[in-house]
């Protein structure tokens, strides 16, 4: 049984970033409808466009964001298409969209429209820059409003270094998961007080939190923060990223100097610096950094990624290698707790789930992401919609 067994969740949105949202949701058992144009949502051909990697006939990219969802196919412009909404709308107990303010007016798809309809029904928003100041009805992707607008690419940048792009969707992901959780906030709102809220959280929003510990003391300091640079000492040698003999990489991050310092020591055959009296205290050694730096550097550039983390590991430390793509997927620990999970459907495909397990358990991907229109015969008898009103709104355009 998942936590959201029995919620029903319709979904008018498209791209990554809210539906990522509601993916979560019906990950957690809720009953998802997503709504999409005749002519579908337009992430469907995002990998055919050449952004993200070819896998051919499997859309990896709306199955991430689309498993386990139910797909109907409304013309919403069509006002027979809008008035058949509202059968959802009062099925739903959350109405969850990215449509921005000027397109929720013109659909007549604002809290209060679909209050009208369903007063208890969880109004959720995503959006480029939220919902008040002069861009709030200016669209925005993740590699906009996330990653450019909020400061992550200025801050991942080396100085002077070449531009960092971002990953597809790197935003949208976490985003999602903040607008899930805001949803299931408001669920419980509503459990306890009866009434219905509206939850917003916006792509920008997202990276000012996520770059918080950048942020905040700017406000203090007045001025840039600094940017760090690979292989640059930091206060600690116990803290950072170091290249290895066979040209991989390895991050410490110990954070307790003074529990850590003997181990780490040992592990990477420095003892000898144990016995110095210059370097006795996690003061002393933060003073003296930059001169214990370059000792780290070289000890660690003469020994194979294999071997040091197996020295590394034998004395509790705290670190991990850079690990590539193939390295994530096989990860021990991913496979264990069942952080990608299988797809019901394509033999070898496994989809990233939702960081949130329940009772220890990883989600079941329990159906593939739906073709467009695939459900919606299904999905309005299931609101109540006879079979005569049903094959009327198809010849009048408004479903498919």
């Amino acid at each position: 049984m998942g936590v959201m067994d029995g919620v029903n969740v319709l979904e008018v949105a498209e791209h990554g970033f809210v539906p990522s949202a509601a993916a979560i949701l019906a990950e957690w058992g809720a009953n998802v409808v997503k709504v999409e144009r005749p002519t579908g949502d337009p992430l469907r051909q995002i990998m055919a466009m050449g952004f993200v990697a070819d896998t051919g006939d499997f859309n990896f990219l709306f199955e991430q964001f689309n498993r386990n969802k139910r797909g109907v196919a409304i013309d919403l412009r069509n006002p027979d298409g809008r008035q058949a909404l509202d059968r959802l709308i009062a099925w739903a107990d959350v109405f969850i969209t990215n449509f921005l303010p000027s397109a929720r007016t013109k659909l007549a798809l604002d809290p209060d429209d679909v209050w009208a309809v369903n007063p208890r029904c969880v109004y959720a928003i995503g959006s480029g820059q939220g919902l008040e100041g002069p861009d709030a009805d200016q669209g925005g992707f993740d590699a906009v409003s996330y990653w450019a607008r909020g400061g992550l690419a200025h801050m991942l940048t080396p100085q002077g270094g070449q531009l960092v792009q971002p990953r597809g969707a790197l935003g949208d992901a976490p985003g999602g998961a903040y607008l899930a959780g805001g949803v299931a906030a408001a669920l419980f709102k509503r459990e306890r007080t009866g009434e219905a809220t509206v939850v917003d959280v916006s792509l920008l929003g997202a990276a000012v939190w996520t770059l918080s510990n950048d942020l905040v003391p700017t406000t203090i300091l007045g001025v840039e923060p600094p940017r760090h640079v690979a292989g640059k000492s930091l206060s600690s040698v116990l803290v950072g990223s170091y290249r290895t003999a066979d040209e991989r990489w390895i991050s410490l991050n110990m954070l307790d100097p003074e529990r850590h310092w003997e181990p780490t020591c040992r592990a990477l055959g420095l003892e000898e610096l144990l016995d110095k009296p210059e370097y006795a205290t996690a003061a002393d050694r933060q003073q003296r950094a930059p001169e214990l730096h370059p000792l780290f550097v070289q000890r660690i550039a003469s020994l194979p990624l294999a071997e040091l983390k197996e020295r590394l590991s034998a004395q509790d430390t705290i670190y991990s290698s850079i690990a590539s793509p193939v390295e994530v997927v096989n990860d021990p620990q991913v496979l264990a707790n069942g952080y990608m999970a299988r797809h019901p459907d394509h033999p070898r495909a496994r989809l990233s789930s939702s960081p949130m397990q329940f009772d220890g358990k990883g989600l079941e991907i329990r159906r593939a992401a739906p073709q467009v229109g695939e459900h919606t015969d299904e999905v309005f008898r299931e609101a109540g919609v006879d079979d005569a009103e049903i094959e009327r709104l198809h010849a009048a355009g408004a479903l498919a």
